[in-house]
């Protein structure tokens, strides 16, 4: 029965999706630990010294996107300076730095036009369901994954953009009525390698470029931290983000896969919308064992005790926090590792079983 529940959760027809990087794992993409450590190795020196004095978040390692963001700050600092002259960084250096890492990035994320096999089951399950008119899926991924795999599928989709090869970004489309049922509609909250920034600040998606020629790829957190104050592309999605989670269905709901809310901006959405008092969001999030397990839980139960039992979190096979599941429930599924993308598939499919509770109840 609780692998039925869960399964409802997903399959309602007023289910939204917020999808992190560790839903690509699947299609052999780099989670945010492998990403940093591939782009590190061909940071400066200067900014090699930077990055080993952070702290990461939650008491993580410091990532990649951590740096940026220090970056960034320190470069809107340095441009509020009459003189620079006791200064390491110059604005046009940091300038540099940010390219080449989000070209590192880029380079290490891939950009080969490709679908995952376990995506387009996921999606193709989804679009099983006669009762739902359109499909909101978030992602924090910069990889074309999601894409890739609805248009194998040859699903309508629609992406933020107008256009074919040189598209434009117009947040307008998300309001357009769907056409043809069952669309699905992408909001990618951070950027992708296929987006670039035109000089005029119109964010574009294009294919391909060779890397000399793409020198202003959107990724997060550049276009979020100075350029979203020009351009606008970042904090419209997030907009439209906070819109649909305070969207008055009945039943609504967030499904959160593959991301360890570790994203300010992502958390302070999710859990605003919950508290809102004309919402009635209810959120359920996936979520893989952590480093330090005892800190993972006690971050969850603090947010789910904030969020008065709208938030419902399951944590590898160590808790479920929240009302979605009984104990007894619980302790059928959480073998199950429904935080792996693909083993959750394999249960909204129908080809993954609850264990029988006699097989494990000596780990217990």
């Amino acid at each position: 029965m609780s692998a039925q529940a869960v399964a409802e959760w997903i399959l309602d027809a007023n289910t939204c999706f917020l999808i992190g990087g560790g839903c690509s794992a699947c299609a052999g993409k780099p989670l945010i630990e492998g990403l940093t450590e591939r782009v590190k190795k061909n940071l400066s020196d200067e900014a090699k010294t930077v990055f080993s004095n952070l702290n990461g978040t939650f008491g993580r390692a410091p990532t990649i996107e951590d740096l940026v963001n220090y970056l960034l700050d320190y470069r809107r600092l340095l441009s509020s300076k009459r003189t620079l002259d006791d200064e390491v960084w110059t604005v046009g250096e940091i300038d540099e730095e940010v390219h080449a890492i989000q070209r590192g990035i880029v380079d290490a994320v891939g950009t080969k036009w490709e679908g995952s096999e376990t995506h387009k089951r996921f999606f193709r399950r989804l679009a099983g369901q006669k009762s739902r008119s359109v499909c909101d899926i978030f992602t924090l991924n910069y990889d074309t994954v999601v894409e890739a795999s609805l248009e194998d599928l040859k699903f309508p989709s629609i992406d933020g953009f107008r256009g074919a090869e040189n598209a434009y970004f117009d947040a307008e489309v998300y309001d357009e009525p769907p056409s043809g049922g069952g669309r699905f509609r992408v909001y990618k909250l951070h950027g992708s390698v296929n987006w670039v920034r035109d000089v005029d600040g119109t964010v574009r998606r294009r294919p391909w470029d060779p890397p000399e020629r793409r020198e202003c790829v959107v990724v997060y957190p550049a276009e979020q931290k100075y350029v979203q104050t020009q351009y606008g592309a970042y904090e419209t999605l997030l907009s439209l983000f906070r819109r649909r989670l305070r969207e008055p269905k009945p039943n609504n709901k967030l499904v959160v896969l593959g991301y360890s809310f570790r994203d300010e901006h992502i958390n302070v959405a999710i859990e605003d919308s919950i508290r809102d008092e004309k919402s009635n969001l209810t959120v359920y999030a996936f979520f893989g064992p952590e480093e330090d397990p005892v800190a993972q839980e006690s971050r969850l139960r603090e947010l789910a005790d904030r969020c008065k039992g709208r938030f419902n979190a399951l944590v590898g096979q160590r808790a479920f926090i929240g009302p979605g599941l009984e104990e007894e429930e619980w302790e059928t599924v959480k073998f199950l590792d429904l935080w792996k993308f693909e083993n959750l598939v394999e249960v909204l499919v129908g080809e993954k079983h609850e264990p029988k509770l006699a097989v494990h109840s000596q780990g217990n």
